[in-house]
């Protein structure tokens, strides 16, 4: 549900986390929710912060009951790096509060069982998210390690399985814990029910990451018919991660390929290094790839 814009950014909430706002009211908990609010805002922020610092577009931002999610556009997967860091600025900020809290605690002490609260919230926040499982930040920093030699989709695929089987285990324990009298352990059966279908949304999103990109590149060149090329030179056993960061948009970029004793084997287009990105990775040497031989 979108309730406004933040950061100029559309923000929308879920449905599940206005139940569990009805929920603290009606058992007396409001001001945690507040807090717990707070500290999901602050998470966020940081993300969109640190995609903004990239040039990323930002789709939107929701809130979930657990925590948030910030919508980038989706062909951040091309660059691990910035996956990697924009994913892990959001635990960081929650330890920095937590570092921020005990230095203000020091010289104006805060009631204990708030200060507690906080700091909790904090670090639950950090340690939920730093777990390897998409769409959280540990899975997304995860897959950013993976996407290198395996490529996107298989990367992608191996943190969705990791996320699965942590939240099954999640389950189990909450299902053991409410089993011996734990209520409060209903909370990670929860958690688990939200991240197995998360994740599950991760796998069938990925398929789209690689149409949308092509897509787009597609409609380019058919919007403007017209596109200047830029060749380079690249060897056999140069990656496409290297030939990547040589690109220069909006032009159409062949690369010719060449062996290390400086014979041409061939060339491969700017499609072709698409499809091999996705399915192969970063690391994939450019002489797997060629197409065209001459």
């Amino acid at each position: 549900m979108r309730v406004g814009s933040y950061l100029g950014i559309p923000l929308k909430i879920n449905p599940f986390f206005f139940l569990l706002l009805s929920g603290a009211v009606a058992l007396g908990r409001l001001p945690q929710v507040i807090i717990l609010f707070s500290v999901v805002v602050w998470h966020e922020t940081a993300h969109v912060l640190m995609a903004k610092v990239y040039g990323l577009e930002i789709i939107e931002v929701e809130l979930l009951p657990f925590g948030g999610v910030a919508r980038l556009e989706a062909l951040l997967q091309m660059n691990p790096t910035i996956e990697w860091i924009i994913a892990v600025v959001g635990p960081l900020s929650n330890l920095l509060l937590i570092g921020i809290a005990f230095g203000i605690n020091v010289y104006y002490p805060i009631p204990s069982q708030w200060f507690t609260f906080f700091v909790q919230a904090n670090a639950g926040m950090a340690l939920f998210n730093l777990l390897p499982a998409l769409p959280l930040d540990g899975g997304r920093i995860l897959r950013s390690i993976l996407v290198r030699k395996r490529g996107f989709k298989e990367a992608t695929g191996t943190a969705v399985t990791v996320g699965q089987v942590i939240a099954v285990f999640l389950v189990l324990l909450g299902g053991v814990g409410v089993y011996l009298g734990q209520l409060n352990a209903l909370v990670f059966v929860v958690m688990g029910f939200f991240v197995f279908f998360a994740a599950a949304n991760e796998r069938k999103a990925a398929a789209y990451v690689f149409m949308r990109y092509l897509t787009r590149k597609k409609q380019e060149i058919r919007l403007k018919r017209v596109l200047p090329v830029k060749e380079l030179m690249a060897t056999a056993e140069s990656s496409i991660g290297e030939v990547f960061r040589q690109f220069q948009p909006p032009s159409y970029h062949l690369v010719w390929v060449i062996d290390l004793d400086g014979r041409i084997l061939g060339f491969v287009d700017e499609l072709a290094l698409i499809n091999a990105l996705f399915d192969h990775g970063m690391d994939c040497k450019v002489g797997a790839v060629v197409r065209y031989t001459i």
